[in-house]
């Protein structure tokens, strides 16, 4: 499509030429030919736009001035984007969490961390709406009073997987829904590998939380290698086949992740993420562990000094702090020295 019309000029001088001039262009068979010469499918355009104008959908055409700029450097970006929802977020820092649709109770857990620490601190998390992984990334995301995307592989009409109903309320309020199919557009097999690249295409990164050795969700770590975007993977148990895929990302050079701070270091300087940085958000914790981890900084403290200003033993620091440490809020130096994270 994107061929024929910077050919002809318009979709109006490529519905109008001959069938002579259409072989011409470098793509398109004669079957292609026939299907174009057959004439616009009036119907189907009138419902296509009866559904733009009853439900709150814009579309985006790949030659229109507001179509993503990010989307429209890849190799082959969607002539066409439906959307629903805060159109502001496609400009939005974005980073994709993508990963297995049968996580382990540690994909869920890593993946809820990075998602929530994501937009904590600024970033716009990006998922295929999927279940699983996406799943759970979308509404971390939602559940923390940050801003996701999903990109969809069927129409903005149909919902799948149904359970995913749930999520649409906060979509409405702090989400985007996009697709490059039209409206009633069924969950076909075929469609999802291909909507990954959008994922990775709007995205300045694609985080895989956990994979397998043949994960879809590696596809779109192929794209976003393709369109030189950083790719950042979380390491997982050597002999659990739900990590292979990720460890294998790894291994072949992407990012390795234990906390969000892996993520942010890469873009430092860059977009609005630096500024992003500066709104540390409290994690989550107990309340010993609070009082713990208010009591260091960037500098490094000692653990005798720890528990001393704590009011507790040097056991009971040191178990807290190795709990902290796990969950990626503190780090541990040499001589048990502890900083924040």
């Amino acid at each position: 499509m994107r061929n024929l019309i910077s050919v002809f000029g318009s979709p109006q001088n490529v519905l109008s030429a001959s069938e002579r001039q259409l072989l011409n262009i470098e793509g398109i068979d004669k079957i292609t030919v026939k299907k174009i010469k057959s004439g616009v499918d009036k119907v189907f355009v009138k419902r296509q736009l009866e559904y733009l104008e009853n439900t709150q959908t814009q579309v985006f055409s790949y030659w229109d001035e507001k179509y993503p700029l990010r989307l429209k450097s890849i190799y082959d970006p969607p002539a066409f984007l439906f959307l629903k929802g805060d159109l502001s977020l496609i400009a939005n820092e974005s980073v994709g969490i993508v990963g297995s649709r049968t996580p382990s109770e540690y994909g869920k857990s890593i993946t809820q961390k990075l998602a929530r620490d994501l937009v904590k601190n600024g970033l716009t998390v990006i998922s295929g709406f999927a279940r699983g992984v996406d799943t759970i990334a979308h509404k971390t995301a939602l559940d923390n009073n940050g801003k996701t995307i999903a990109v969809l592989g069927n129409g903005l009409n149909v919902i799948y997987p149904p359970e995913n109903k749930v999520l649409l309320d906060g979509f409405s309020k702090n989400g985007l829904m996009i697709s490059e199919y039209p409206f009633d557009t069924k969950p076909d097999a075929a469609n999802f590998p291909k909507r990954n690249r959008i994922i990775s295409g709007l995205s300045i990164g694609v985080l895989v939380t956990e994979a397998a050795a043949k994960s879809g969700a590696l596809l779109t770590a192929m794209y976003a290698l393709d369109q030189n975007r950083e790719i950042f993977a979380v390491p997982g148990p050597v002999n659990s086949p739900r990590s292979e895929g990720t460890n294998n990302l790894i291994k072949q050079g992407a990012k390795l992740v234990q906390t969000v701070n892996d993520i942010l270091y890469e873009f430092e300087g860059q977009f609005s993420v630096k500024e992003a940085k500066k709104v540390k958000a409290l994690p989550v914790l107990n309340e010993n562990e609070k009082v713990v981890y208010q009591l260091l900084s960037s500098e490094a403290m000692h653990i005798d000094q720890i528990a001393f200003k704590a009011g507790i033993s040097t056991s009971q620091a040191l178990t807290i702090l190795l709990t902290l440490e796990l969950n990626g809020h503190v780090r541990q130096m040499a001589g048990k020295m502890f900083t924040q994270i």
